[in-house]
């Protein structure tokens, strides 16, 4: 366990940890505040701490028992640099894994609505042009749809870049 914030300390918090040493983070769920591995919340800032381990399945298998016993509880399990990256991997109660941003079911349904909003927007700029251009509101619309669509299937893609590079990085770790 590491202190994140000690006054007496002169150097960054992770400066003492190996290379191949593993950070993991609790917070709640819902609000992201930190909170130790049992999901009590500390009574101020100076008391924050990381669990640090020395093999990623040692990690994964703490998270994974203290979210059965603290459902509300997230780990986020990071390389020894820290939150300079991505989390290597988040661990939740299995009841809540559908909030994971990389959930493949959440970019599914980003899809779906992604490609009917652009769908949708061709619709409102034929009925514009059939009333000779006079309704500006359908074509706002219109737009206003394929944008949001646009963004959402972006979305997908940035994600999915994400994801990709955490599972790289994450099979370093597991090789070991």
């Amino acid at each position: 366990m590491v202190k994140l914030y000690d006054a007496a300390r002169r150097d960054a918090w992770n400066a003492s940890l190996r290379p191949t040493d593993l950070v993991a983070f609790a917070s709640f769920d819902e609000t992201g505040a930190p909170c130790d591995a049992d999901g009590r919340a500390f009574t101020s800032s100076s008391d924050v701490t990381a669990l640090v381990f020395e093999q990623l399945a040692d990690a994964r298998r703490f998270c994974e028992t203290q979210v059965e016993t603290a459902p509300h509880v997230r780990f986020e399990i990071y390389d020894s640099a820290g939150r300079v990256n991505p989390p290597l991997l988040v661990v939740v109660n299995p009841t809540r894994a559908r909030s994971l941003t990389g959930d493949p079911r959440s970019a599914r349904t980003r899809r779906i609505i992604a490609l009917a909003l652009i769908l949708g927007a061709f619709p409102l700029f034929w009925l514009d042009y059939r009333r000779d251009g006079l309704l500006i509101l359908p074509t706002v619309l219109g737009l206003n749809m394929l944008v949001i669509g646009g963004r959402l299937l972006f979305m997908n893609l940035a994600v999915r870049d994400v994801e990709k590079e955490r599972k790289e990085r994450l099979a370093r770790y597991e090789d070991r």
